[in-house]
């Protein structure tokens, strides 16, 4: 069977040697095929061969990590029929199945069972030992919600009439009703766990709501809301002038449709361009449908179909934009005050609970998967962001970190990355969409 024969784009991904190296591509394209073929450069250079646990080489299921190893020991054997008494290609072959190809939950793992005694104790003196337990899905959610009904009681129990607890409780359930709070409290901390630093996380949202700004534009959710629609509006001006370009094919559809079409689609490009300038200025850009007048000589019912369903999504787009500035810009900065304690008190129930669910965690000398990953920040960067001296160390283990399938990782992944790849200087990364990597030249 003849070999798939690489790309010019894709050969020059797997020959650069110039500093950290991110590949976009899409689903099937080849980017793993690219990830091994870069790792056996390394280790077939006739000037300085590697060897494979100069390698981290990370993905993001089990199943993937042992896919890719076996993909590596095939193409390994390969090589080694073609030169059988290459002593280094028998080496790496003995090495393939001990080499560090693993998940970033595997590799956390791995550092915080060698660096347990480096973690600080928490509030109670608690301090994971080596020999700590990683809980299943199942079993921390059954933790996460008896933690979170004893965060609960004493919330309401050291809750005062017309202060944020009460606002807030009174906002969420009827009575002591607290299911859909308690809802709120775990997607809240599991938002939280996407932060590389949760504590400043929740400090800078404090501070947002603590310091409200004079107009709703200039908070980020008004800053958001405006983005959006701005993007929305441009999408659907863009849709609607498209329409009204394919509908030429069809005389009586364009003379019937066009017109209209063509007028919403200015509509929204003004609602956009007014979006750029403030809220009020774009609460007063509401965008008009008419009545599409009826086409009875229409030659393709298709067409027609799929024009009527371009309108109506357009039109549908255009509604929820009433909803959102149905009030003005004073009216949005009232409520949003209004809301101020509520969110205050939602902020500090959630890092209550989150911390006593750490401290119960910690008691059981158990840690759960995005524990795992903000541990190893702990170990790996310093307060100052800066790469600590066990990180630097874990760094001169790799030549090359590499990583596949980079659209999955997220922040706290990035930063854990960027720590232990030199500051993202020997990084090698494919996915479907990849993202820039701190330290990255």
């Amino acid at each position: 069977m003849a070999k798939l024969k690489l790309t010019e784009q894709q050969q020059a991904a797997v020959e650069n040697r110039g500093g950290s190296l991110l590949v976009s591509a899409a689903a099937g394209s080849g980017k793993t095929k690219v990830l091994v073929d870069r790792l056996m450069g390394y280790l077939t250079d006739p000037d300085d061969p590697a060897d494979l646990d100069e390698f981290l080489i990370i993905t993001y299921t089990r199943a993937a990590a042992a896919e890719l190893r076996g993909k590596i020991a095939k193409v390994l054997g390969e090589k080694l029929q073609e030169d059988p008494l290459n002593a280094h290609l028998q080496r790496q072959l003995l090495r393939v199945y001990r080499a560090d190809i693993k998940t970033v939950d595997a590799f956390c793992t791995a550092l915080l069972r060698e660096n347990c005694h480096l973690l600080r104790e928490d509030a109670r003196g608690h301090a994971l030992r080596p020999d700590f337990r990683v809980l299943d899905e199942n079993e921390a959610q059954l933790l996460r919600e008896r933690v979170l009904a004893r965060t609960l009681d004493e919330f309401y129990e050291t809750m005062r009439d017309g202060d944020g607890a009460s606002l807030l409780a009174d906002t969420l359930g009827a009575g002591r009703d607290d299911r859909a709070l308690g809802a709120l409290v775990l997607e809240l901390h599991g938002k939280l766990q996407a932060q590389p630093y949760m504590d400043r996380w929740l400090a800078s949202q404090e501070q947002l709501w603590h310091d409200l700004p004079p107009r709703v534009e200039d908070t980020v959710y008004g800053t958001l809301l405006l983005s959006m629609v701005r993007r929305k509006a441009l999408h659907c001006a863009a849709l609607l002038r498209g329409a009204a370009e394919e509908m030429t094919s069809d005389a009586a559809l364009a003379d019937k449709y066009a017109p209209f079409f063509l007028g919403v689609a200015e509509q929204f490009a003004l609602l956009a361009a007014a979006a750029e300038e403030d809220w009020d200025a774009a609460a007063k850009r509401r965008v008009d449908f008419p009545r599409l007048t009826a086409v009875r000589k229409c030659g393709d019912e298709a067409l027609k179909a799929k024009m009527q369903g371009v309108w109506n999504g357009c039109k549908k787009t255009a509604k929820g934009f009433d909803e959102v500035f149905s009030v003005t810009s004073a009216e949005a900065m009232e409520d949003l005050r209004a809301m101020a304690p509520a969110m205050l008190a939602l902020l500090k129930l959630t890092a209550d609970f989150s911390r006593a669910y750490q401290e119960e965690k910690r008691r059981r000398n158990a840690a759960d998967f995005s524990d795992q990953e903000h541990e190893a920040i702990d170990l790996l960067l310093g307060a100052d962001g800066q790469p600590t001296d066990l990180a630097r160390t874990v760094s001169q283990r790799y030549r090359e970190i590499m990583v596949d399938e980079y659209q999955d990782t997220n922040e706290v992944q990035n930063c854990i990355f960027s720590a232990i790849s030199r500051e993202g200087k020997n990084l090698f990364a494919d996915g479907e969409k990849v993202f820039p990597v701190k330290g990255k030249t």
